[in-house]
């Protein structure tokens, strides 16, 4: 049989002519990278797909990519000149466009991870506002013995607006929210003292008594509360007491009255008149005396016997240590204890409590105030919180009195104002401030009664 001619499957020019596959597979085993293999075309097309499969791309960084991927990322990597994220190293993108979306949702992530890191800042440093800013002026810190004579320097009849600036305000508010924060729910005091009722911004009458009773420290002072509001004067009124309060902390009390709550001091004159009367930060400044008023005290107990608040008693209250340990501050009372011992009211046609018609509170009868004093081991309860013609009313065989110490209330009423003096032995004076008025003691007598409830409610 003939021999059949051999035809080479696979060949390829050469410089001396054509090379054998022979010669070829010789040049493989000497070590020559230009390899060639013969198959036959659907094994090359098999092989070309497992060639592509199988070799990886090991670039640092412990990724391994296949080559076509590496191909559609090599098109859309970013100059060398900008800094790549983790974020886009470590994401896995096959595709151009999905890589840019990728990007897109990583940078709009970023985005929002700083906005919310900011207003976090933010909101942290308006709530420690006033410490912050106080503690940044400490050595820009005022005198508060020159501040306290400021206010005595004009003294005359009508309103006469003192003018203060930021700073004193912040650094006012500052050291008495930061004495306020040190004191009890219930503060404990000795005699003698003067008891002091509603003030309600009458600031002349505010320094009528401290030049005839004398001023902190010569006398000591217990101020039941209603600062603010009401009275065209209240910022005078709450910076010259909480002056006092830092220059003499041991001298004066000053409890917490329902006046000194945000909701109410909103509506009844106190936020209008910061507004008004302070330029561009009325309303920061209002909320800065806000924070200041919830770490007020709520009672004062006087040697232990003359238990003073500004409303009255609270069915709540069972013992005294519930009250002094009560925590600090108090944001916003709207029940409890605290939020009736400033809101509530005697009332002698009452058998023990009754819902109050101010829309917070209690009113109690006379057999709660006999039932209070003997379990509380006290004698006398001094509370405000209603305005009296006389400037004082007494129940239950003397064991409450109320006191009003704002004469001819808000230039309307023709009322006498009444403060209490306390001496060693817990004797109590009254002590009035009747308006120079024509036959003021016959109006006095005629409406010797307390005022209308129904006038100060809340919604």
């Amino acid at each position: 049989m003939a021999e059949k001619s051999r035809t080479p499957v696979s060949s390829r020019a050469t410089s001396s002519g054509v090379e054998t596959a022979h010669e070829a597979r010789s040049k493989a085993r000497s070590g020559k990278k230009d390899r060639v293999v013969a198959m036959s075309p659907m094994n090359r097309q098999r092989k070309n797909k497992s060639h592509v499969l199988n070799e990886k791309d090991e670039r640092p960084g412990g990724i391994i990519k296949e080559k076509s991927s590496v191909r559609s990322m090599a098109k859309t990597q970013p100059p060398s000149g900008r800094t790549i994220s983790l974020t886009e190293i470590n994401k896995p993108n096959a595709l151009s466009k999905k890589n840019t979306e990728i990007k897109a949702a990583v940078e709009i992530q970023n985005r929002l991870t700083k906005k919310m890191a900011k207003n976090s800042e933010r909101r942290k440093q308006m709530a420690h506002g006033p410490e912050m800013t106080a503690q940044n002026r400490t050595q820009e810190r005022i005198d508060f013995v020159d501040f306290l004579d400021r206010h005595y320097q004009v003294i005359q009849a009508g309103v006469h607006k003192i003018q203060y600036t930021k700073e004193e305000f912040e650094n006012v508010i500052y050291e008495a929210q930061t004495i306020f924060s040190s004191e009890k729910a219930l503060v404990d005091i000795d005699p003698p003292c003067v008891v002091v009722g509603d003030l309600h911004g009458q600031f002349n009458d505010l320094i009528n008594m401290f030049i005839l009773l004398g001023r902190p420290p010569e006398t000591v002072y217990v101020f039941t509360g209603d600062y603010v509001d009401r009275g065209m004067m209240s910022l005078e009124c709450i910076m010259l007491l909480f002056t006092y309060k830092i220059c003499y902390p041991e001298n004066i009390v000053l409890l917490r009255g329902n006046h000194e709550i945000a909701r109410v001091n909103k509506k009844y004159g106190f936020y209008e008149e910061c507004v008004t009367s302070i330029p561009k930060c009325g309303e920061e400044i209002w909320a800065l005396f806000q924070r200041c008023f919830n770490n007020l005290p709520i009672s004062a107990l006087i040697a232990t016997k003359i238990l003073c608040m500004h409303g009255g008693l609270s069915p709540a209250l069972t013992c005294l240590d519930e009250l002094r340990n009560h925590p600090k501050p108090i944001r916003n009372p709207f029940r409890g204890i605290v939020n009736d011992m400033l809101w509530a009211d005697p009332d002698p046609s009452v058998f023990e409590w009754k819902a109050s018609s101010r829309g917070s509170g209690f009113t109690f009868g006379t057999n709660v105030i006999d039932d209070v004093c003997k379990r509380l081991g006290v004698e006398l309860i001094i509370r405000a919180h209603q305005m009296c013609f006389d400037g004082y009313w007494v129940l239950s065989g003397r064991k409450l009195i109320t006191i009003f110490s704002a004469p001819m209330y808000c230039n309307f009423y023709k009322n006498a104002g009444c403060v209490l003096k306390v001496d060693e032995t817990l004797g109590i004076q009254m002590i009035a401030f009747v308006p120079a008025s024509e036959n003021i003691e016959k109006i006095i007598e005629e409406k010797n009664r307390v005022w209308d409830i129904s006038i100060d409610c809340i919604d």
